[in-house]
């Protein structure tokens, strides 16, 4: 028991969790598999270690998919030279849209 206390850390109530996280128990049961729980039957159990292990994996997961969004939106906009919906030079993408209007439809 001691060496599970050692590598997991002080076990945790879904009372507590949900205390410290600043988030409602039904939330912390729904996603306590994200939260580095285990459920064995129908009891979930929390542990420091995992807990913190959980949330550091998350945050490292959030920087990661941030940082490939950025890059993919300065790809998008860098290829297309942003000349879209919402461009600031609005009278460009209006002439160049009646130019390749071929019906006459936004005239």
């Amino acid at each position: 028991m001691n060496l599970l206390k050692e590598n997991l850390g002080k076990e945790v109530s879904v009372r507590e969790l949900s205390q410290i996280l600043g988030l409602n128990e039904k939330t912390i049961r729904s996603h306590y598999d994200e939260l580095g729980g285990i459920k064995i039957g129908r009891r979930i159990k929390f542990y420091e270690n995992e807990v913190l292990n959980a949330i550091q994996k998350r945050k490292e997961n959030i920087r990661t998919s941030t940082k490939e969004w950025s890059e993919e939106r300065e790809s998008v906009q860098n290829n297309e030279g942003c000349e879209g919906l919402g461009s600031r030079n609005e009278k460009a993408v209006r002439r160049r849209m009646e130019r390749e209007d071929e019906h006459g439809l936004l005239v």
